[in-house]
């Protein structure tokens, strides 16, 4: 297990024009050489066949997942208005690894995606690797304006997708979404926001597309429900 930096300075932006909030956490754990190092020499990196994340995975155990969230609960009941009666939930939660070449991407991948149309389920990020490597995205549909889906919105913005032609990574410049919002990687810094919004990794292949956890776009993906 490791320990939390007693020092962060969380930030809270209102993003989009939906002015929903996100926040990101500067050097977030408390020696980040020593967790990244266990990382790579301990975890056991796998295709991942589950979700549509194009890279390896690694399952984090119950005693980092702890680590990394329950310092946040309370914030998060706060910033997101969660309602009180709620029981937080930890789900799918990986280091990972972006290995997928773009000749093999699916039109999914190539695109902005959301975690779930459902509310009250938050997303963590924590960029781990200490090397140059692309961020995080949020996107705005063109044709809809959505910046995020739920349950009202899926079915007319799933139509929209059977036109897109689109290949290779996601990135800035999408023809049929409209970024608003990025967010560099950085060694150390966690970002959280809604698993409804519309984001991306803006992945640079030359430098991200790597099965090394020591020089690869490391990552520790988090998800909690509350339900």
């Amino acid at each position: 297990m490791f320990s939390i930096n007693a020092d962060i300075k969380p930030r809270i932006e209102y993003i989009g024009n939906s002015k929903i909030p996100i926040v990101i956490i500067d050097d977030y754990v408390a020696d980040i050489e020593v967790v990244r190092d266990q990382i790579i020499t301990a975890c056991q990196f796998i295709q991942d066949k589950h979700t549509q994340y194009p890279g390896i995975r690694s399952a984090m155990s119950k005693a980092d997942v702890v680590a990394y969230l329950k310092p946040l609960m309370q914030a998060l009941y706060s910033i997101f208005n969660l309602p009180k009666h709620l029981t937080p939930s930890p789900c799918d939660n990986y280091y990972s690894l972006l290995t997928t070449a773009e000749a093999d991407l699916s039109l999914i991948q190539t695109i902005p995606h959301f975690d779930t149309y459902h509310p009250n389920l938050i997303a963590c990020i924590h960029y781990l690797s200490c090397h140059q490597h692309g961020g995080t995205a949020f996107f705005r549909h063109r044709r809809s304006g959505y910046e995020f889906i739920n349950e009202a919105r899926l079915a007319e913005y799933q139509t929209t997708l059977n036109t897109l032609q689109h290949s290779g990574y996601c990135t800035e410049d999408h023809p049929d979404f409209e970024c608003y919002k990025v967010i560099p990687y950085q060694q150390n810094r966690l970002i959280i926001f809604p698993g409804q919004l519309l984001h991306s990794s803006l992945v640079k292949p030359a430098f991200d597309i790597n099965d090394n956890p020591i020089t690869g776009r490391l990552t520790a993906n988090l998800f909690v429900k509350f339900k």
